[in-house]
């Protein structure tokens, strides 16, 4: 056997054992108000699909554990409800997450390896944006600026970039995208992002309104225009009738409407990837007294990719803010209207 043969043999068990090579994860935590026997599910958020079955004992989760051939952006998911916890990345060693199955969407504390540890100083800065009722965060982009700068071909760092996206400008969120790695900013997820980005941008504060068309619940047509441009402040407020957060939110919004309507607010509802009569049985349901635009294309007009979400429009039709919502929206309303 010649030295060329054996070189070649050499490479080939280098590269199989390269490939060869699995990632041991395991995960243990808390979860809050389960069952006392309960089941969960790990996700994987990019691949939209499950990896593993967690059993919850007494509030603890039964330590589970597998291997991956990558890690892995997870969330928790409980059949039949609705939403994700996100999120978590399953890497080598043992990751802890703390959780509330009646506080949907984010973890209550994560931590354990490397990756995770980082992740905490997100979630916690993202709670912490929640409670103080704000849309964008100097912070939240120095902390996913960071992570992004050190891990730019890890799956973590484009996930972040879509998760910070309503705490960051989209001049920050673009600018986060140019420091992944090639191959990450070539994935169809990262195109999309782009593309709602500069939507937003073109639709951002100061600017004029954009058209966009839809049907009334009754199926007549109707457009932003009918309202916005008119002579008066316009809230759009973007709602789905699958949306925990945007029904929670609505009492809210009609609370502000019956307050401020005989000033010259006008607000409109403006439904998001919903079927009309789903959106119709909310609008009965919760009693929502003002119009409402359907089947319209908020996302590609607009680039709003989360929900719920508020824009405020001036009596010209310029934006005169976006991504703002609870407290803040009534503190924007006060301030033109006064109490």
């Amino acid at each position: 056997m010649n030295k060329v043969t054996i070189l070649t043999i050499l490479l080939a068990f280098i590269t199989m054992a390269g490939k060869s090579q699995k990632i041991n994860w395991k995960l243990e935590g808390t979860v809050q108000n389960a069952a006392p026997t309960d089941t969960l599910s790990i996700m994987d958020v990019e691949l939209q699909r499950p990896i593993a079955t967690l059993l919850v004992r007494d509030g603890k989760i039964v330590p589970a554990s597998g291997t991956l051939d990558e890690p892995a952006v997870c969330g928790i998911a409980k059949e039949g409800v609705r939403g994700w916890i996100n999120a978590f990345v399953l890497e080598e060693g043992t990751v802890n997450i703390s959780i509330d199955l009646e506080k949907r969407y984010v973890l209550q504390q994560i931590g354990g390896t490397p990756i995770n540890n980082e992740l905490a100083v997100v979630l916690n800065e993202k709670k912490s944006i929640s409670s103080n009722q704000t849309s964008n965060s100097q912070n939240m982009f120095k902390i996913v600026e960071s992570i992004v700068e050190k891990h730019p071909n890890h799956i973590v760092s484009p996930f972040l970039i879509g998760y910070s996206k309503s705490s960051c400008t989209p001049s920050q969120s673009l600018e986060l995208i140019a420091k992944l790695s090639p191959d990450l900013q070539a994935n169809l997820k990262m195109d999309r992002l782009k593309e709602s980005l500069i939507l937003e941008q073109e639709t951002e504060e100061g600017k004029m309104f954009k058209e966009m068309k839809g049907i009334t619940p009754d199926g007549k047509p109707i457009a932003i225009s009918d309202f916005v441009g008119r002579g008066n402040y316009v809230l759009a407020e973007f709602w789905a009738s699958w949306c925990g957060p945007c029904k929670k939110e609505m009492p809210h919004v009609i609370a502000l409407y019956e307050k401020y309507k005989d000033k010259g607010l006008k607000v409109i509802g403006i439904t998001c990837n919903d079927k009309p009569e789903k959106s119709d049985s909310i609008v009965r349901k919760l009693g929502i007294p003002f119009p409402q635009i359907y089947k319209s294309l908020p996302m590609s007009t607009y680039g709003v990719m989360g929900i719920p979400y508020s824009i405020l429009f001036d009596p010209d039709g310029r934006v005169l803010k976006r991504g703002f919502f609870g407290e803040n929206v009534e503190k924007e309303l006060e301030r033109i209207f006064g109490n």
